[in-house]
């Protein structure tokens, strides 16, 4: 079957929509949210302003109403509706991080929140949400601007997964990173270096919070756990841990993560005698003939793992041979047995493929491959757009490689389903301006 991918904004100026966990169409589809930038090819600065509305995309439209300094390209600002005609975004509210809540039937902004939404509940009356300025210094997909209040504290006690309720704008402290370290120890490892919490994914029946709890190993590698607890605050469990990248709910029992969970290997590299300061200068030296080693067997192969959300042990590859590379999943709201996913650029063609996912016939389905472009990122400002993010961080990621996937030329599809399983809306960058497409199913 050929799809038909339709353009949904036009350039010279930039739109954006971000992740691929959350809704960008309003219910009734002829609404698509979306970020608009004037430049792409560094990270944000900050203070930087990012215009803020909705596109009329089958008329290629986009509405600006508003604008926000709370944005990164790859989560954009976090902007999901809470109905029909309301949307809530990120932005600085006075000297902190909260959000803005616009509706569309007036074009204006109607409501001003004192924390940020990370991810809202279907009836809108709770959003949740964590440290951005945390999550910018330790290297994660947070905002720039603030300055991390925790930032003497590995595992803070006042700083974790927060719970607004948006009606009476009340928020409070649902988890600390502090007990999230705590659970399961086996599979933790207190290293000495900074953990922060990330990547929060509402269940289909609004019941249990998915997330990574993510700190950084005297190998310079990381450690991801894969967490999930009750919207209450309550159950709080590790379903796995190792590395793992992107999920998402397969249904309200299970979840589907791509990586590599368990084994000898990330046993040993999370062992905390390894940050002992004699034992460090030696990692460096074995760290590569561990990696020739692990090349050249199958230790290290990574697979999508379907995850049971229950205290058992249940971690099982599926689609092995079928997808064979991490991407963006997110199942159908409609069907859970179909998903939409995307690949990274292609090392030959430079080009990212779209396609689906069927459950139950074990199929890949490709729609089509988008270039990743040529453009090569500004770095003239990399003190400033930098300016914050830890330096035990810059040690062990290149700032090379920090300027470009905090860029937007660093543009994932990201695709994401619209509530009734009829469309997909992705970011591109193949015609050389980043924009919003949909295909329809």
């Amino acid at each position: 079957m050929v799809y038909k991918v339709e353009k949904a904004t036009n350039g010279p100026k930039h739109h954006l929509f971000g992740f691929h966990d959350l809704v960008a169409f309003n219910k009734t589809g002829e609404k698509l949210l979306s970020l608009e930038a004037d430049i792409i090819n560094r990270p944000p600065l900050a203070g930087e302003k990012f215009g803020v509305g909705y596109c009329l995309w089958q008329e290629q439209q986009f509405v600006r109403i508003g604008e926000t300094v709370a944005m990164n390209y790859p989560q954009g600002s976090r902007q999901q509706w809470i109905s029909n005609n309301e949307f809530i975004v990120n932005n600085k509210v006075g000297d902190h991080w909260g959000s803005d809540i616009y509706d569309v039937s007036l074009n204006k902004k109607v409501s001003i929140i004192d924390s940020p939404a990370h991810c809202v509940t279907k009836d809108a009356k709770y959003a949740f949400g964590i440290n951005y300025s945390r999550l910018f210094r330790l290297g994660g997909y947070g905002y720039i601007g603030i300055d991390d209040e925790t930032k003497s504290e590995a595992l803070p006690t006042n700083d974790g997964i927060f719970v607004t309720d948006i009606f009476h704008n009340q928020t409070r402290l649902l988890i600390s990173i502090a007990d999230v370290a705590k659970i399961d120890s086996v599979a933790n490892a207190y290293n000495g270096f900074h953990h922060y919490l990330t990547h929060l994914s509402l269940s289909p029946d609004n019941k249990r919070i998915a997330f990574l709890h993510r700190y950084f190993l005297a190998d310079g590698g990381i450690r991801t756990r894969l967490m999930t607890i009750g919207v209450n605050g309550e159950s709080c469990r590790c379903i796995a841990s190792g590395f793992l990248s992107h999920f998402d709910w397969k249904d309200n029992n299970n979840i589907i993560i791509w990586g590599q969970a368990g084994g000898r290997i990330n046993d040993i590299r999370s062992n905390p005698l390894l940050s002992n300061c004699f034992v460090k200068p030696v990692i460096n030296t074995v760290k590569p003939i561990v990696k020739a080693i692990l090349r050249n067997t199958n230790v290290s192969t990574k697979h999508f793992l379907m995850v049971k959300d229950s205290d058992e042990n249940s971690i099982i590859p599926f689609a092995v041979g079928v997808i064979d590379e991490d991407g963006h999943p997110m199942c159908c709201p409609t069907d859970r047995n179909l998903m939409i996913c995307d690949t990274y650029p292609d090392k030959e063609t430079k080009e990212r493929t779209l396609f689906f996912y069927d459950f139950n016939k074990n199929k890949r389905i490709d729609i089509g491959t988008f270039f990743m472009g040529r453009e090569a990122v500004d770095r003239t400002l990399e003190y400033e757009y930098l300016k914050g993010i830890d330096t035990q961080i810059k040690k062990m990621v290149s700032t090379e490689l920090l300027c470009f996937t905090r860029s937007g030329l660093h543009c994932d599809l990201h695709p994401r389903w619209d509530a009734n399983g009829k469309m997909i809306a992705f970011d591109s960058i193949h015609e050389g301006t980043r924009q919003i497409y949909v295909v329809r199913r």
